[in-house]
């Protein structure tokens, strides 16, 4: 039963995984040879292939398994890398720079475009510290700008007060006062007049200034939910893929089941690290709750993918305790981790 599992699911996976690559290749290059090559040059899917057939030979070893565990890394940073220069074509600099944030887009050397992607990476960076570097620069000038002229403000009330004083001790004289104190009031109105166009300015340039902070928590709370976004959907694909294994071993087809548990697995175990990446970094307080949500959901669905991988290794026997239970908890598992998806997927709807 374990042989037929493994010979299957080798074959299976080149299929599903890169159904192109053909056993030609065989005439030409060792399948060791071409997945070295297909490494090399960048084509995953054909790598994946190769080390299907690889594995169909029985060829298998801890070695192999790495090179099947990198290649499948390396699809999904290639995935990640498009989608970044789209965000930055768009000038999204700041979703670009979450999709290829801890990527092996821009961590792992031996990725095709790893120099463009590490360019692409510091430019969206940059950018995207830039903008929020230059509304900090100005809130601070304005604030600065509000103390000084609070501080004429105070000086001039100091000012108009001595002045008053003055008035009050020159009225001993009569001749003196009535000239003293017109002028003194005169100058008292010029100051008041010019202390209230001062405050009027200061009310408009207070409002801009709050008018900037707005924009700036706008903009990072966008950038937060764009990348929940992205781990959101990682999460909804591999249910997909869960999904799918459910139907095949419900068809007794076991070979296919654990190809796509595996599958769902891999985006499982990626979106969850960025997942607490993102919980632990750059969640706003208020959206904290969900992000857990998320993560609860990612533990779901990797504890529902080990289930439905033990149901599976008992599928020969059905009525078996281990296959009910493991295909029960499985389903129940998934259910849960769906459910904790929605309130993820309405926080995203409502913050479109």
């Amino acid at each position: 039963m374990l042989l037929k599992l493994a010979i299957g699911i080798v074959v299976l996976a080149a299929l599903a995984i890169g159904g192109y690559y053909a056993v030609k290749a065989q005439g030409v290059r060792t399948l060791s040879q071409a997945l070295e090559d297909n490494l090399k040059s960048g084509d995953y899917l054909a790598a994946l292939g190769a080390a299907g057939n690889l594995k169909e030979q029985g060829k298998n070893t801890p070695e192999l398994e790495e090179k099947i565990a990198e290649a499948a890394r390396l699809l999904v940073a290639e995935d990640a890398f498009q989608k970044a220069k789209i965000a930055r074509d768009e000038k999204r600099f700041a979703d670009a720079s979450a999709l290829l944030r801890g990527s092996e887009a821009v961590s792992n050397g031996a990725f095709k475009y790893y120099e463009e992607a590490k360019k692409l990476y510091a430019e969206a960076e940059a950018l995207a510290a830039g903008a929020a570097h230059r509304s900090a620069v100005a809130i601070s000038a304005l604030e600065a700008r509000a103390l000084e002229e609070k501080k004429k403000r105070e000086e001039t009330e100091t000012a108009r007060k001595t002045l008053e004083g003055t008035l009050s001790e020159k009225e001993k004289t009569l001749s003196q006062s009535k000239a003293e104190t017109a002028a003194a009031q005169q100058k008292a109105a010029e100051s008041q007049k010019e202390a209230d166009a001062k405050q009027v300015a200061l009310v408009a340039e207070q409002a801009r200034a709050k008018q900037l902070m707005e924009q700036v928590e706008k903009e990072t709370k966008q950038k937060f939910v764009n990348e929940l976004w992205v781990y959101r959907d990682m999460a909804q694909k591999g249910r997909e893929q869960l999904d799918n294994a459910v139907i095949e071993i419900n068809a007794k087809r076991d070979v296919t089941a654990l190809i796509y548990v595996s599958q769902g697995k891999i985006l499982f175990e990626e979106a969850k690290n960025k997942t607490n990446d993102l919980r632990s970094n750059r969640t706003p307080s208020a959206y904290q709750s969900r992000v857990d949500d998320l993560v609860s959901s990612l533990g779901q669905f990797l504890e529902a993918s080990k289930q439905l991988r033990n149901a599976v290794a008992y599928m020969d026997d059905q009525s078996s305790a281990e296959f009910t239970g493991g295909l029960s908890k499985g389903k129940s598992a998934l259910a849960n981790a769906v459910s904790l998806l929605q309130a993820v997927s309405d926080l995203i709807a409502a913050n479109p």
